[in-house]
């Protein structure tokens, strides 16, 4: 059970890093005019989605036990994390529609690494 923690909390914050790591880029791009503002919001969904699978099988792979819970859980922390962080500086305001999509493509990222996800077996050794 605590080797199962660890690996999603593992996952959970490489997919975070990773997600404000893009969030930063994105944001860097539309201040510089480089990306539209209306295009932000769909990257930043798809950013959302490729990072819970990218912590998802982090944990997949770290970790013990089932792959689904593993995965599923990166994207419910992930999910949590960000929950918190909306409701912390805006309130119930920053539920809108787009925020919902990022929410529901981390738990889609996640549990797609789960779906796909297998431990790497130890081969046994043959008897003779």
């Amino acid at each position: 059970m605590g080797s199962t923690i660890v690996a999603i909390l593992l996952g959970g914050t490489i997919g975070l890093v990773a997600l404000l790591l893009l969030t930063l880029l994105t944001a860097a791009l539309v201040w510089s005019g480089a990306l539209p503002p209306s295009v932000a919001g769909i990257l930043l969904t798809g950013f959302a989605g490729v990072c819970a699978f990218v912590g998802g099988r982090i944990a997949v792979q770290k970790g013990r036990g089932p792959a689904m819970p593993l995965g599923g859980g990166v994207g419910s922390l992930l999910c949590a994390v960000l929950l918190v962080i909306c409701f912390s500086t805006t309130g119930v305001d920053g539920l809108h529609g787009q925020f919902l999509g990022i929410l529901l493509m981390l738990l889609a990222g996640g549990c797609l690494a789960g779906l796909l996800g297998k431990h790497a077996h130890k081969s046994k050794k043959k008897k003779r």
